[in-house]
């Protein structure tokens, strides 16, 4: 073969194979080393309340046919636990725990059953791991959710059959839609049935929106009305949680403020029949995020309260530096709507300091620190601190 043959037999055999097509695997694993630290204090009179938690975690994920019609999801837990508190000894809880465990079906509409974890919109209605059904149905613009199931239906615990939850069933539709790029609007009907004697109904109702009016104005609003029975009380109740947050992203500190307002009911007359104090589903978390990487309890790291009887204003401002650290300062004004007796007045006010650090895509460190001094209110601990650092390694 002559040299140019030759050249051009090598230039052929250089070109590299078309890459094939491949399934994804039919099991892929995820892995995770979390560690929690936590401190509170509680200081109430003369009385010093301390606990202090250590909780190591290795947790691993296994998905089943991930890209599939009909799918698999397990997440499994080894966890750890040791609690010091003033009074009392040191005490020690290692446990094995299933978090989910479900089968799902994805196609034209998703369908899981199972042990699945539901979070909506800033947590302020389910951050819960149910075992139970969930349908999943897109038309269009909007996407409607409808679950049914309980909190600890089965152990949550291996070898501790005792681990099971309340008695209490839920039943839920979610709709939400996007009629505006980047602005939500969703409805919701929750319903929480207490399978105990005399344990009652509540059914939780409400209109939300949440998204960004501008390119550096974000938004959300809440309002939701408690209805049902509570033993022989009618309950009656309303809340709701408004919101914005300013983002000034050019800058090299990406500074931001934040001005939010809440309000849950409360009861001027616990002896009508009516119970007119305002209750979360029974399933929220009340966490989420202020522009930063870390989540925070957005009404009080320290006194960390449901919205039922109270009116919390909030201020915030934070920024965040070189895209790995984000830094939180939240200050809250909590005011009790009703004592009793038909009044109400300044119940205390809280502090917290929330740092997210995130120096590479596989390690998340979230710390934060919250404050709380109650205006002299016996309803209240005088003064109480809470302090937790949070890290996890993904591998």
């Amino acid at each position: 073969m002559d040299l140019p043959g030759r050249l051009l037999l090598v230039a052929i055999l250089s070109i590299p194979a078309p890459a094939l097509a491949q399934d994804p695997p039919l099991i892929e694993f995820r892995r995770s080393l979390q560690l929690d630290l936590a401190y509170e204090r509680e200081t109430d009179g003369n009385d010093r309340d301390r606990e202090a938690a250590i909780s190591p975690l290795f947790r691993i994920i296994a998905e089943v046919a991930s890209r599939r019609t009909w799918s698999g999801f397990v997440e499994f837990d080894l966890f750890s636990e040791r609690v010091w508190e003033r009074g009392e000894r040191r005490t020690t809880t290692n446990t094995a725990r299933i978090n989910q465990a479900y089968l799902q079906y994805d196609d034209g509409f998703e369908f899981r059953a199972g042990r699945w974890l539901y979070r909506d919109e800033r947590e302020w209605l389910i951050d819960e791991n149910i075992d139970g059904v969930m349908a999943r149905f897109d038309l269009g613009d909007l996407r409607i959710d409808a679950l049914a199931g309980r909190v600890g239906w089965l152990p949550r615990t291996l070898f501790e059959p005792t681990s099971r939850g309340d008695r209490i069933g839920y039943y839920g539709l979610l709709a939400e839609m996007e009629p505006v790029d980047d602005r939500y609007v969703a409805a919701y009907a929750i319903l929480g049935d207490d399978r105990d004697r005399g344990g009652g109904e509540q059914l939780s109702l409400g209109l939300r929106s949440w998204g960004e009016l501008s390119s550096d104005l974000g938004y959300w609003a809440d309002a939701g009305l408690s209805r049902g029975r509570d033993g022989e009380d009618r309950l009656k109740g309303y809340g709701f949680d408004v919101g914005a947050t300013r983002l000034w992203e050019d800058h090299a500190l990406q500074p931001r403020v934040t001005l939010a307002v809440a309000q849950g009911s409360g009861d001027g007359n616990p002896d009508d029949g009516t119970d007119r104090a305002f209750r979360q589903t029974g399933l929220q978390s009340n966490e989420g995020r202020l522009g930063g990487f870390a989540k925070l309890k957005y009404y009080g790291e320290a006194l960390d309260p449901d919205l039922g009887n109270l009116r919390i204003a909030t201020a915030a401002v934070g920024m965040t530096a070189s895209d790995t650290l984000s830094v939180d300062l939240v200050y809250h004004h909590y005011r009790q709507l009703e004592d009793g007796e038909g009044a109400g007045g300044h119940l205390g006010d809280g502090l917290d300091l929330v740092f997210g650090f995130r120096p590479r895509d596989a390690l998340e460190v979230d710390a934060a620190i919250g404050w709380f001094a109650a205006n002299d209110n016996s309803y209240v601990p005088n003064r109480s601190m809470a302090a937790r650092i949070e890290v996890e390694y993904e591998f």
